[in-house]
């Protein structure tokens, strides 16, 4: 990667923006007051756009909100109720995200209303994806709307880049604990007839946080009275030995936990067309995952740079991905008209730096080689008809993608059930009519109908007897049905059911090469995943408005359920993670989610999801990875994994001094989540607390602290492995030689006392823990 390109950029830029300034404000401004989608404008106007984006249910985050606290796309996902973010790593590192129960890969993400999924990675990783010049991010929880076809029922996330104005533009750079360090800048300016929008981004970190390997430590602290170690039932001793006789240390620093990200955008829009070019690249290591107690010493070797570098191998992964997109919109009369053509190209390359010799029987242990590219095209029309007692908006979209996928792989040899090359076709068709009751005070009603057709090798295996090579289907039709009512005083209800149909994907059969590896059986044949489907419902009311003359606010709750058969889950390990055909689950929850503010001195936000996921059906079968499926017993409850019981957003901002100085207190709380039917992730509580002061016109320092506690690396899991039976050895002696040496050379036999403690246990990927940070920006 060409590491001085960024900065050569940002100094470029800032000088072009000094000699277009004077040229710039004597342009005539367009109105933008045509766009709902506003950002500036108040709580009123982000309720309003709220209210327009989906039939359903659906929450909006704006990044301008955190500017300068070093947040990320998958940070601001933790304020929306019903997400749940999974990071594995430290900072950058692979990030999926569910809501409401639903597998990561079952949640459509969307760049400007552009799918960025691809058949190689249908669990987009949010860690790729920039926050700067992103204008807002749309969660939608139950029913999408129509400009969103295919979207799995689960929900969808819609990214939505700022759009280009009036000659404007910023500079910022900030630095954090750990290596980390964030650059950006953006330019906008007029050109021919329309704006410009160039932003350009970097965002790096080292990730060397330290922690506590807990199995380590709370074996070396199981000692007799008299102070001799113990010998655990596999005849380990001494603690844990590495192969010289040495005690290996419990305290250690994060290795290979480092990554680089630089992000470039060009936009240009007039009132009706549109043109951007995005590209990311990337390179990000993943450090060894940590095992449990009751493995052996050479498990616990990771972090530790003088032991062989086979226990921290460097995990390389680097990235670099292109998206265009060309789009026009319209309008005659009452008919509004849109369309887009697009084209993305993905680059993701693996490596493991130091196996020597290569592993065997792992495919894509060693490197992976994967290359998507993808083109579209995309159409949409709505029109508005009727009045008085019935009016009706109705919808339509299109969709069609051509996607081809060159893969490689080591352990492959040629000899692999794999196919290489990788070609889909996927088309979809959306329509959606909102119907308005004036005789029910309004109310609307809004049916949705999908239909879409896949071709290609979507099981992956050449003697899938599902799919066979060609993987060739039918056209498949899933709906939902919404219903929204508002009421006097602020007050609405609402309420969706739908059904889905989602196919295993290239990305579910081959992994990504880096810690997500294929599902394969001992021959290497590709063990084959069934299309999920289910139903998703959710009822709910809420209130916005005023209460006093300084005090305004709203709440919105929500009960959902979801129904999965065959769900598509990720299972993981310390070592990799695969999907697999779970069986079939219920997800019910509950989602509560709220804003108060007091003028212009506090405001106050939050989001909680409580919810609990379970496998059911009368035969009882679950399967989480092993060689069989299981059977759960008559009563045994079965959760389902990576579904925490409880996410919970809290954020309190204060503001002083006219509005120049802002501070804020934020709390996270992740609660239990299962990994297994024993064992499952220990709640997380987190604690962020931070400041900005605007020092000067167009000038505005950021500070603060994420995690202050420092509880992300001590986060543990709690399962049957953290018990653990130790025995002690002696010799009573009484022999030739009144020692040890009489039970050695077997004159008298040892005694032999055991017991048994419950040790801690570390995540398999700890997380990054206090985490200062500072960022000083310019905007003009």
């Amino acid at each position: 990667m060409k590491r001085k390109t960024l900065p050569v950029a940002i100094a470029l830029l800032w000088v072009s923006a000094s000699a277009l300034a004077q040229n710039a404000r004597g342009e005539e401004q367009e109105d933008i007051l045509r766009e709902i989608a506003v950002t500036g404008s108040g709580e009123e106007g982000r309720i309003a756009l709220r209210e327009v984006l989906s039939p359903g249910v659906v929450s909006v985050a704006y990044p301008d909100d955190v500017k300068g606290e070093h947040k990320s796309i998958p940070d601001l996902l933790d304020q929306i109720p019903g997400v749940y973010v999974r990071r594995l790593g430290g900072s950058a590192h692979y990030t999926t995200a569910s809501i409401r129960g639903a597998a990561p890969s079952q949640v459509n993400i969307y760049i400007d209303g552009v799918p960025l999924n691809t058949a190689s990675e249908t669990a987009a990783d949010l860690s790729t994806l920039p926050i700067a010049n992103v204008e807002r991010v749309e969660v939608y929880r139950g029913t999408t709307p129509a400009r969103f076809s295919g979207a799995p029922i689960g929900g969808a996330i819609n990214i939505v880049t700022k759009k280009p104005t009036t000659f404007s533009g910023s500079v910022s750079g900030g630095r954090r604990s750990f290596g980390g360090e964030q650059y950006g800048a953006s330019l906008n300016v007029p050109l021919l007839g329309g704006h410009l929008l160039v932003g350009l981004d970097k965002d790096r970190s080292t990730g060397d946080f330290k922690y506590t390997d807990y199995s380590v430590a709370g074996k070396r602290n199981l000692v007799w009275k008299d102070g001799t170690h113990y010998y655990d039932a596999s005849g380990d001793h001494n603690v844990y030995p590495i192969p010289d006789g040495r005690d290996i240390p419990d305290r250690r620093k994060r290795m290979n936990d480092g990554s680089d990200k630089e992000n470039v955008l060009l936009k240009w829009e007039n009132r009706n067309f549109l043109l951007k070019y995005a590209r990311t690249e990337m390179e990000r290591y993943l450090p060894t995952g940590i095992s449990g107690p009751l493995s052996g010493s050479l498990a616990h070797l990771q972090d530790l740079p003088w032991v062989p570098a086979v226990y921290n191998p460097r995990n390389r992964q680097q990235i670099e991905q292109q998206e265009i997109l060309a789009g026009w919109r319209g309008s005659l009369g009452r008919l509004d008209l849109g369309f887009n053509l697009s084209w993305l190209d993905r680059d993701q390359q693996y490596r493991n730096l130091d196996i020597e010799p290569p592993a065997s029987g792992w495919m894509g242990r060693d490197w992976t080689e994967y290359r998507t590219t993808r083109k579209g095209i995309a159409g949409d029309a709505a029109w508005s008809f009727g009045s008085g007692p019935l009016a009706h908006r109705f919808e339509v979209y299109a969709e069609r993608y051509w996607e081809v996928l060159d893969s490689d792989m080591s352990g492959n040899n040629g000899k692999s059930d794999f196919i290489e090359e990788f070609k889909r076709i996927r088309t979809s068709l959306q329509i959606q009519d909102t119907l308005t009751i004036a005789a029910l005070g309004d109310l609307q009603i809004t049916p949705i109908f999908r239909v879409e057709k896949l071709d290609g090798p979507v099981i992956g295996s050449r003697w899938s007897p599902l799919a066979g090579p060609t993987g060739k289907y039918n056209w498949h039709r899933t709906g939902s049905l919404s219903v929204k009512k508002d009421f006097a005083s602020g007050w609405q209800a609402f309420g969706n059911y739908g059904s889905y149909i989602r196919y295993p994907n290239f990305y579910e059969i081959y992994g990504n090469g880096l810690g997500t590896v294929p599902n394969v059986d001992s021959t290497g044949r590709a063990i084959q995943l069934v299309p999920e489907t289910g139903r998703n419902g959710d009822l709910g009311f809420g209130w916005n408005g005023r209460f006093g003359e300084d005090w305004r606010g709203g709440f919105r709750l929500t009960w959902f359920q979801r129904d999965a058969k065959d769900a598509i889950t990720l299972y993981s390990a310390p070592i990799a993670a695969k999907y697999i055909n779970s069986g079939n689950t219920r997800t019910r929850g509950l989602e509560l989610e709220g804003k108060l503010a007091w003028g212009r001195r506090a405001d106050l936000q939050l989001a909680v999801t409580r919810q609990e996921g379970k496998y059911v059906g009368k035969d009882g079968y679950y399967y989480f990875g092993g060689n069989t499926p299981e059977r759960r017993w008559p009563g045994q409850k079965v959760r389902t994994k990576n579904t925490p019981l409880l996410v919970a957003n809290v954020r309190l901002n204060l503001h002083f001094l006219g509005g120049d100085l802002t501070t804020f207190i934020e709390g996270t709380r992740i609660g239990r989540n299962y990994l297994d039917v024993n064992t499952w992730e220990n709640p997380l509580t987190t604690v962020n607390l931070g400041a900005h002061y605007r020092i000067a016109k167009g000038w505005k320092l950021s500070l603060g602290v994420n995690d202050v506690f420092d509880k992300g690396p001590e986060q543990t899991v709690e399962s049957p492995e953290n018990i653990l039976r130790y025995h002690k050895r002696t010799c009573p002696g009484g022999g030739p030689f009144n020692n040890e040496l009489d039970c050695s050379f077997g004159f008298v036999p040892w005694t032999e006392v055991s017991d048994e403690a419950r040790l801690k246990r570390n995540v398999a990927w700890p997380l990054q823990g206090r985490t200062l940070w500072a960022t000083l920006n310019y905007s003009f």
